[in-house]
């Protein structure tokens, strides 16, 4: 069975549900459909989209799958200009070559949280969101991705993708450039919902973002969290820097992570380097470098990784990509072999 509604989150759903009925009695501004974007109601400031996302894994050594990996549906209400609602509510890996999963294992709650915008400038997050660490985890819904595989030193075993409690969100005008500092507390043993995977026990954390200019911006992050795991008490320290820049349909994205912890997990740092060029308007060359050294999922490992990728675009909300990914002492935490996989905005 699915696990109960803790009481914060059942607040969170209590206000939406309330809130969304109330306004559904003023349709003087009609339902509207765009591709990518969703169903937008102007009368109750509400939006409903979505992703979805297909793949064919063929890794070497390994049997091949192809699946239905996500399903996501978002939902987005403002009942007031300082109040916003959001939710993410998954399917993931339902559906594959492998059989049929349950809906009890499949089914995830990504997001469920309240922005309260006390200012233009300060914001507080309550409920389940992102880890804001890095690049990669904040905008990791498929169609805002380049490839098909996540680098490693993204991956959820290293850190949990989503916090549950907390968050503070500070934006500051420096000199006109943006510099925003986020700082949350998470204590997901008791708020998480619908999450069967493995998840943080409880963390503390940070983030800084600084616009160096339009085309450039540079990050640093910091956790401090204990897994929940029966086998590994020791709290783990995680820095982070990464930086994107953009410019012309041209990228280059970097994140760099080294994680501490005082027993047999011991250390673990990596990095990846990724670069993107236009090939025309709507193909794109992708090349990545990959470096873990240390103890990945307690896996003791020296791994390079090379992704050579091509992305086609061929309307906005859509991306079909095709990667073929080869290494060196990357068999047990990141197979070679060719992956490609449809993402689409609904």
């Amino acid at each position: 069975m699915f696990k109960p509604l803790k009481p914060v989150t059942a607040l969170l759903f209590y206000l939406w549900s309330s809130g969304c009925f109330a306004n559904a009695q003023d349709d003087s501004m009609p339902l509207s459909y765009q591709w990518g974007r969703g169903i937008s109601w102007p009368a109750a400031n509400l939006n409903l989209g979505g992703y979805l996302n297909a793949s064919y894994l063929q890794p070497e050594l390994l049997k091949n799958k192809t699946s239905l990996d996500e399903i996501g549906f978002f939902i987005t209400w403002s009942p007031h200009q300082r109040v916003r609602f959001f939710s993410e509510i998954d399917v993931n890996d339902w559906l594959s070559t492998e059989g049929i999963d349950t809906l009890e294992n499949s089914i995830r709650a990504e997001r469920l949280y309240v922005d309260l915008l006390a200012t233009e400038s300060t914001t507080l997050r309550i409920g389940k969101f992102l880890t804001p660490v890095g690049r990669w985890n904040v905008t990791y819904a498929a169609p805002l991705i380049w490839t098909t595989t996540r680098p490693l030193v993204t991956e959820r075993r290293l850190f949990t993708s989503h916090a549950s409690g907390l968050m503070l969100i500070q934006k500051f005008d420096v000199s006109d450039h943006n510099l925003e500092i986020s700082a949350y507390a998470d204590n997901s043993e008791e708020l998480d919902v619908l999450d069967n995977q493995l998840g943080f026990e409880n963390a503390v954390g940070g983030r800084i973002n600084f616009d160096v200019s339009e085309q450039l911006q540079i990050g640093a992050s910091f956790i401090n969290y204990k897994n929940i795991t029966v086998t590994h008490k020791t709290r783990n320290d995680l820095f982070g820097v990464d930086l994107l820049w953009k410019k012309d349909g041209y990228e280059i994205e970097m994140e760099s992570i080294y994680r501490y912890a005082d027993d047999n997990q011991g250390e673990e740092k990596g990095l990846y380097l990724q670069g993107v060029i236009p090939l025309s308007e709507h193909f794109f060359a992708i090349g990545r470098y990959e470096f873990v050294n240390g103890k990945h999922r307690y896996i003791p490992t020296n791994t390079h990784i090379g992704v050579a990728a091509l992305a086609w675009r061929p309307f906005t909300p859509l991306v079909i990509k095709a990667e073929y990914l080869f290494g060196d002492q990357n068999q047990f935490v990141a197979p070679s072999g060719f992956f490609t996989s449809i993402a689409m905005f609904f």
